[in-house]
């Protein structure tokens, strides 16, 4: 079974903003479209709602880094080894070729 998504603040907001005009769980759940489940965490919680932070390996690239491989690889015409061996990346051919495969261009592969 899948996750759920997070709530946004904004939705938090409207929960309950909904339960102070006097909207059942019910409404809010259709309104919303969340489960009744999650409605009755954010209206029973304590605290304040605060998403969890990420968990996971942070990534090595950064969104410029990212850019920079893609128009290597659509423009240059560089193949994943030559990306990898450029001068200001210090990544795998792992890295090179799920950003690639992210942006959605396509690998050109060189012949020996």
């Amino acid at each position: 079974m899948p996750k759920a998504s997070q709530l946004s603040n904004e939705e938090v907001s409207k929960i309950l903003h909904l339960k102070l005009l006097g909207k059942t769980v019910k409404e809010t759940t259709k309104h919303l479209n969340r489960s009744k489940s999650m409605i009755y965490r954010v209206l029973t919680r304590k605290t304040q709602y605060e998403p969890k932070l990420r968990l996971g390996r942070p990534r090595v690239t950064d969104i410029r880094s990212d850019r920079r491989i893609q128009r290597m690889a659509s423009s240059q015409k560089m193949s994943i080894r030559e990306i990898t061996r450029a001068p200001r990346l210090r990544i795998s051919k792992n890295t090179v070729h799920s950003r690639i495969i992210e942006s959605g261009y396509m690998i050109h592969a060189k012949g020996p």
